[in-house]
């Protein structure tokens, strides 16, 4: 009787636990590492301070916990790549395993909550951040073994290029995330079907890698990036605003939206309170000018679109200005990061800052549709040019936003020239195959989402 009554309590004891993770990791998706508060787990679970400090002895404690939790109940359900030879047509392959793949929603709380993470910069390290980075190395690694399984016995620099592939797809998936669909739902013209978005993106990874074997036996893959541009210090001379708008950007790189407080940018401004309060009515007031300023930044990286070229093959036109967009970000590297977190945050951030950098991406991806429907096979109908121009648009913005997060994190840099090259032949690979051929395989996988694999569990 006594081991029964021990059994129960032991079972109830991490039935708790497990709500309190997974609980604690919905927060953390939403609100970041630092606005994810443990008053608001109490609230989330019912749970008392004390019960949640028997489990956990600080909240770092308990994020870290809750995205280990997070990626191994993924991983238990999740196909590994590595345990199934890869088929031909190679791009249906694809499309199968992406299929496979759970949505972005809920399921993939882990994923954005590390996106934040490592898109930051902060004072100290966080076990949680530590454990993402490896989380995410692992996955290049998994990713990378699997394109190299599938490569000529004889191409040149198959390691780096398996690397540069498995980079390339961890990517997709971190630009399938970043967008979550949100942003079609709520600004698009026309829904997009999901299943067609997976099948394209299916198509470029076909597309860049059969690119990747043909620049591999002409340029070295390894080849270092040119140095990022300098930052242009606009401190002095400035103004108490403009002095405490830099602070709030520097803020919230280093903490994320949720962690900005009055006293953090006024430490940074060197400021009292009494001045910051002078030039903004309070916190909400200065962090939605510095996103209205993001956005604008933002909306001045892009480049002018080049006409269709005469020979059909816009690939390299689409890669110069893809390389001039990924330079002008990178020339404004807090704006991006801004950016990037604007979107990731979802609940840390007012709804209508969030919505401002929104309607200037629907801009922006609305101005792409509309380039390629000027560049696509005038064999097409009108109609179908302008849905496949959609479709492309959205691809193209999945593949950027997943790069230029990378270029956030630190890992390994990749020559911006040679992935603004391989985003070019394998959006207009895909669109080659879409024009061929516009069905969508039927594929064997669950219910589609947007998101993308992670490789399997390490």
């Amino acid at each position: 009787m006594a081991q029964r009554k021990t059994d129960r309590r032991n079972r109830q004891g991490e039935q708790t636990r497990t709500r309190l993770l997974e609980e604690t990791m919905r927060l953390a998706a939403g609100h970041g590492y630092e606005g994810t508060k443990l008053s608001m787990v109490r609230r989330a679970t019912g749970l008392s301070a004390s019960s949640i400090y028997w489990h956990f002895s600080d909240k770092d404690q308990l994020l870290a916990a809750a995205l280990e939790h997070a990626f191994r109940v993924q991983s238990a359900s999740t196909p590994n790549w590595l345990d199934s030879p890869a088929r031909q047509p190679r791009r249906e392959d694809l499309y199968e395993k992406l299929l496979a793949f759970p949505s972005t929603d809920s399921e993939m709380d882990y994923w954005r909550f590390g996106l934040q993470l490592v898109v930051v910069r902060p004072p100290e390290e966080s076990p949680a951040r530590a454990r993402f980075l490896d989380i995410r190395r692992q996955s290049v690694d998994w990713l990378g073994r699997w394109w190299e399984r599938g490569f000529d016995e004889d191409m040149d620099q198959s390691r780096d290029a398996a690397l540069l592939m498995g980079h390339f797809t961890v990517a997709l998936r971190d630009g399938a995330i970043i967008r979550d669909g949100a942003l079609i739902r709520r600004h698009g013209q026309r829904p997009l079907d999901q299943r067609r978005v997976m099948w394209l993106l299916a198509c470029c990874l076909d597309a860049a890698e059969i690119r990747l074997a043909e620049l591999a036996r002409t340029e070295r893959l390894d080849r270092l990036p040119p140095a990022a541009p300098a930052q242009v210090d606009a401190g002095e001379g400035q103004g108490p605003r403009e002095v405490f708008l830099r602070a709030a950007e520097e803020a919230v790189a280093e903490y994320g939206y949720g962690g900005v407080t009055v006293a953090r940018v006024c430490e940074k401004a060197g400021l009292p309170p009494s001045s910051l309060y002078w030039s903004f009515k309070d916190k909400d007031e200065l962090i939605s000018t510095v996103v209205a300023g993001a956005c604008r930044r933002w909306d001045a990286a892009r480049p002018p679109l080049a006409p269709r070229p005469e020979d059909g093959n816009w690939s390299r036109v689409l890669a110069v200005q893809l390389l001039r967009t990924m330079d002008n970000l990178a020339a404004e590297s807090g704006v991006m990061r801004l950016g990037l977190l604007l979107l990731l945050q979802r609940a840390a951030v007012a709804e209508a800052d969030r919505r401002n950098l929104e309607a200037v991406l629907q801009d922006m991806q609305a101005m792409t549709a509309q380039w390629f429907r000027t560049v696509l096979s005038p064999a097409l109908a009108d109609d179908e040019r302008a849905e496949l121009a959609d479709y492309l648009a959205e691809c193209l913005f999945i593949l950027l936003e997943g790069l230029l997060l990378s270029r956030q994190i630190g890992e390994r840099q990749w020559d911006p020239e040679l992935l603004a090259d391989l985003m070019g032949a394998a959006l207009h690979g895909a669109a080659l195959q879409a024009e061929q051929d516009c069905a969508v395989p039927a594929g064997s996988g669950a219910a589609a989402g947007t998101a993308v694999p992670d490789g399997g569990a390490a």
